[in-house]
């Protein structure tokens, strides 16, 4: 059974992200996608996040970029993961967000490298130009990237920049990377991915190739409105394909599902138990596939 707090920020979460309002309706959605486009929220970090974390704004292209970092940590060229946030494609990255960074950057190890990625229905805002983005900063930023993490529409993105990267980069696959998986959503699709079939693996990374990939870590609540594409992935690694949904918890050797009951969307953002004990998991996966004495040979 779910903590009492739990159930209060369920509640608490269903009446403030109006989610199923939102998307259960076309127009709903669009008025919603049009507020945020004249009305963009602000992505900067909150001030004072966290004692002991220095965050560098460190812009690449046309994107902005933030290094969040231990303090007092001067190796420029220290392992980093990347965090690509979730947001329904659209909405901007927010302070749990910005919390869960600071919490995987204290508890690994290792540095963090944040894109303010552009949100529909901007210009550039395809999901073959955004891919193309964070393939350019893995691969032309000087400090390595030894994984890749994702929530919610992040998670989509998260997998498919590293689908396409093992194409482009076959060794890579050594890398270990944990990260969220999604469809591609149906309102959205036009705007993501024109021209793209609904099953094209750049805007649905639930159909891409997953022999190639490094271990995978997925996280999602029985109360989550998307855990049937978690589902489904998590069957599509127990080799039953992506037609049928398998629920319950997995693990095995390349993929690791943790499916917690009564948990609504990204619960590992939100501040109540089965939270912390999900972030913890996380960063926990995080130091056993990137290892920290690695981080440590870059001191």
């Amino acid at each position: 059974m779910a903590s009492f707090t739990a159930w209060l920020f369920r509640m608490f979460v269903t009446y403030i992200r109006r989610s199923r309002l939102v998307f259960g309706s076309a127009e709903n959605m669009r008025n919603n996608m049009r507020e945020l486009y004249l009305r963009p929220r602000n992505f900067n970090p909150p001030k004072n996040l966290e004692p002991g974390i220095t965050i560098d704004r460190i812009d690449y292209g046309a994107w902005p970029l933030y290094r969040v970092s231990s303090a007092g940590n001067s190796v420029k060229k220290r392992p980093a993961m990347m965090y690509i946030h979730g947001g329904a494609f659209y909405r901007e990255i927010n302070p749990q967000h910005w919390k869960l960074v600071a919490q995987a950057v204290r508890d690994t190890g290792l540095d963090a490298i944040v894109p303010i990625y552009p949100l529909l229905p901007r210009p550039g805002t395809t999901a073959a130009e955004v891919i193309d983005g964070f393939m350019d900063i893995c691969s032309r930023l000087e400090q390595p990237i030894v994984s890749i993490v994702g929530d919610s529409a992040g998670g989509m993105y998260t997998l498919a920049t590293m689908q396409q990267l093992l194409k482009q980069h076959p060794e890579l696959a050594r890398r270990n990377d944990p990260w969220l998986g999604l469809d591609g959503l149906r309102q959205l699709l036009p705007l993501l991915g024109p021209g793209l079939p609904a099953h094209d693996p750049i805007v649905s990374p639930l159909f891409g190739d997953i022999e190639t990939l490094p271990p995978v870590m997925l996280l999602s609540g029985t109360y989550d409105m998307l855990v049937a594409d978690a589902q489904r992935l998590s069957a599509k690694f127990q080799g039953k394909g992506t037609e049928i949904c398998m629920p319950g918890s997995f693990k095995n050797d390349k993929f690791t599902f943790i499916e917690q009951p009564e948990m609504v969307h990204v619960y590992p953002l939100l501040p109540h138990p089965e939270g912390a004990e999900a972030r913890e998991t996380i960063i926990h996966f995080l130091k056993q596939h990137t290892g920290k004495a690695s981080v440590d040979n870059y001191h």
